[in-house]
């Protein structure tokens, strides 16, 4: 009888967590089915380099242009319309944004390319309306080699929501977006790209221990079809622990990125170790050798904050837990209800 009761309970656990996981999915599927309400083109200027899908301008040093972006409404309600001007970086995983601003700005950067670009306030569609929107560009009034490069982030917004009132106003909630490039440049020449190893370190990348080797590109001009090679041995040891291998990246003008080299789900070992590391992009090549110390605590710490470790996971052990828990209480009150509906049917 108690293991009847007992598979009822487990049962009827199995059912809460299988609706859980496909309401979940449901909810999913239905964000990611979402479309903007809007079309946006560049109209491209005469300063314009070549016929791309993206500004691509030279102009002279104090020179000022105007950037136009065509929109086209596509809904049946009003909508808004937000423009922001960003300066681009590398990402970790060696990839070029055009759309978001670096957590820190690049020091070697002189001229970030979204100060010199003059975007409006929110913009407001009507249904089916077509408009054209101007963003003026200036140009720094001193001469400079390479490329400034960035882009305009243009996003749906919904100002609705009473939840995200802040002080002075209500807040704007992004929503959709499109990124559309700005590369500017005073001249044509080519500028060599040069590559620096700036530092390694112990790092979590996703809650998951690895070594960044921070990558620095010093120069105003993109660094294209990147590949990186990567070992990491003890001092004075031959073997090797870690490596990683990627190409087809890319860096963007005067921008940095740390390479992550995995420890494959293996813990932090205080110690003296050795990178050794290759760059490069089609005829150029760099190498680096760099010593490095992961202190005990560090390591400590990293290790004890890694998802993937063997060992107690204290937030995961209590969030099942409690799973755990609600189930069993819903399981529980729902098999005593049956039971006094049962005993009701009885006596009668």
């Amino acid at each position: 009888m108690f293991t009847n009761k007992f598979n009822e309970r487990l049962r009827f656990g199995f059912l809460c967590c299988l609706f859980c996981f496909w309401f979940l999915s449901i909810s999913a599927v239905a964000d990611g089915q979402s479309e903007l309400g809007f079309n946006v083109l560049p109209v491209l200027p005469e300063s314009q380099v070549e016929e791309v899908g993206y500004f691509n301008l030279e102009l002279e040093p104090g020179d000022q242009d105007t950037l136009r972006l065509r929109f086209a409404s596509t809904a049946t309600d009003p909508i808004d319309i937000q423009i922001s001007a960003h300066t681009a970086y590398t990402n970790v995983h060696g990839v070029v944004e055009y759309g978001r601003d670096a957590e820190e700005p690049n020091p070697t950067l002189t001229f970030p390319l979204d100060s010199l670009l003059e975007v409006p306030d929110i913009v407001t569609l009507a249904p089916g309306e077509t408009q054209e929107i101007v963003i003026p560009l200036t140009m720094p009034e001193e001469s400079f080699a390479g490329l400034l490069v960035g882009g305009l982030k243009i996003e749906e917004v919904d100002a609705e929501d009473e939840s995200l009132e802040e002080e002075g106003g209500l807040a704007v909630e992004n929503k959709f977006s499109y990124v559309i490039g700005v590369v500017v440049r005073n001249n044509p020449e080519e500028v060599t790209p040069d590559l620096e190893l700036l530092e390694v370190f112990a790092d979590h990348l996703n809650y998951r221990n690895v070594f960044s080797a921070t990558i620095q590109n010093y120069t105003p001009t993109f660094v294209n079809q990147l590949e990186v090679e990567a070992q990491v041995r003890a001092l004075g040891e031959t073997e090797v622990l870690y490596e990683a291998n990627k190409s087809g990246m890319q860096m963007a003008p005067n921008s940095h990125f740390n390479y992550p080299i995995s420890l494959n789900g293996e813990r932090f070992r205080s110690g003296d170790y050795v990178l050794n590391m290759t760059a490069r992009s089609g005829d150029y090549e760099w190498t680096w050798e760099e010593t490095f110390t992961v202190d005990q605590e560090t390591a400590r710490h990293l290790n004890r904050e890694d998802v993937t470790l063997d060992g107690l996971n204290w937030w995961m052990i209590g969030t099942i837990g409690l799973g755990v828990i609600l189930v069993s209480v819903i399981g529980y009150l729902w098999y005593n209800q049956r039971k006094v509906k049962k005993e009701q049917q009885q006596d009668k």
